[in-house]
């Protein structure tokens, strides 16, 4: 059996909570150990061994106290070192005084008061995000790291540094000698197409989330709209696409782009284009989609989708079920998932895109946007011939 081990680091000066949370984890170990699940804590009582730590050592989650001293916020402190060297590590702020933590940039998962969760409840929040794997990819020690370090060592390093002679200057070192911080840019740029492949060796199916990047809130104007956008109509809360070229949106001196209107197509709900039968009412009064069709079950209750209804809805899924629709998986924007519709396409100027649009939360993806650029593209791309009478 695989053992799954997290290590977390308590830094609290009050034995009564350390020993609390030490049952806590002995309670968890003890409950999982059939399944291979094991959580190690590490206990610092003072300010100063518990920022070495920090510094030297690589945790999946973090419960930091705000006093530990007379003072009242040394955990600021600890806050501080995580801040300052960029450690990726969840943080909980377990205080009875939490006005004082300094959170700003922090990769916080809350801010608790000790009256009003137990130890044994935020540490089921620690398991559920490392069962994920993101602090296995992302902490100091994770997946990333180390793929960055085989890129370096086969990849980058040698594409930059080695010539037959030693007169002879790489590409890479020529671009630099020319503008430096250009070739930063590019050369990150490089380092992540590097990783990105590396990525998408492996024949594993994706995760429906992989199809969308999350963007920050900003107001729209301070957002550059690219291809994949997607973008909220603030009159008929409709959502839409934007599938201009990205040359075309690609902004010039003066920032200026290539063109003066962005091409949007609509998204049109699947609850819009399938009938009421493949959904079931929610608490809230919306719509949700009915479970897939099970074999098993020749009952057929009404939570389940009949064989027909999926085979339909798979059809849409897989976008064989119109040359103009074009599959997109739920998020938060669509809880059912949608489709984009080629048929509906509109066309908005800069100033009409900031008046008419709230900013964009998500975008497609690279690996994903082009295939359905290419779909979009080949819809009108279209031909046709006169039909052929075979009855001579």
């Amino acid at each position: 059996m695989k053992m799954n081990k997290m290590t977390l680091i308590l830094i609290e000066d009050n034995d009564e909570e350390t020993q609390s949370c030490q049952n806590a984890v002995d309670d968890f170990n003890e409950d999982h150990k059939d399944n291979g699940w094991y959580i190690q804590l590490e206990t610092h009582t003072s300010i100063k061994n518990a920022l070495k730590a920090l510094e030297n050592s690589y945790f999946d989650g973090a419960i930091i106290d705000m006093k530990l001293a007379d003072s009242g916020n040394e955990g600021n402190q600890a806050l501080d070192v995580i801040r300052k060297h960029l450690k990726r590590i969840p943080v909980a702020i377990y205080t009875g005084t939490p006005d004082v933590a300094d959170v700003t940039e922090i990769p916080s998962i809350g801010l608790f008061k000790k009256a009003d969760i137990t130890y044994g409840q935020l540490i089921y929040k620690f398991w559920d995000i490392y069962k994920t794997g993101l602090t296995k990819i992302m902490g100091g020690k994770g997946q990333i790291e180390q793929s960055l370090s085989q890129i370096f060592i086969k990849h980058l390093l040698p594409e930059i540094s080695t010539k037959p002679t030693a007169s002879e200057k790489s590409n890479w070192v020529s671009y630099a000698e020319k503008d430096s911080d250009d070739t930063e840019k590019a050369l990150l740029r490089h380092t992540l197409n590097h990783l990105i492949h590396e990525l998408y060796k492996s024949s594993e199916n994706c995760y429906p989330d992989e199809m969308y990047i999350h963007l920050p809130n900003l107001e729209l104007d301070q957002v550059k709209v690219d291809t994949g956008c997607i973008l909220k109509n603030k009159d008929n809360n409709k959502f839409y696409i934007v599938l201009s070229p990205a040359c075309d949106l690609a902004e010039r001196e003066g920032g200026e782009c290539n063109t003066d209107r962005a091409l949007l197509v609509e998204i049109q709900m699947l609850e819009d284009i399938l009938s009421d039968d493949y959904f079931i009412s929610n608490c809230h009064g919306g719509k949700k989609l009915k479970k897939r069709y099970l074999k098993s079950n020749p009952e057929f209750p009404k939570e389940y989708l009949l064989k027909q209804q999926d085979n339909d809805l798979i059809k849409y899924q897989r976008n064989t079920k119109n040359l103009y629709y074009c599959w997109l998986p739920k998020t938060s924007c669509f809880n059912n998932g949608a489709v984009i519709n080629f048929r509906r396409v509109s066309t908005y100027s800069q100033e009409e895109l900031n008046e008419s649009f709230n900013s964009p939360v998500i975008q497609v993806s690279s690996p994903f946007l082009k295939d359905i650029i290419s779909r979009f593209s080949s819809y009108y791309a279209r031909q046709g011939q006169p039909d052929i009478n075979f009855i001579i």
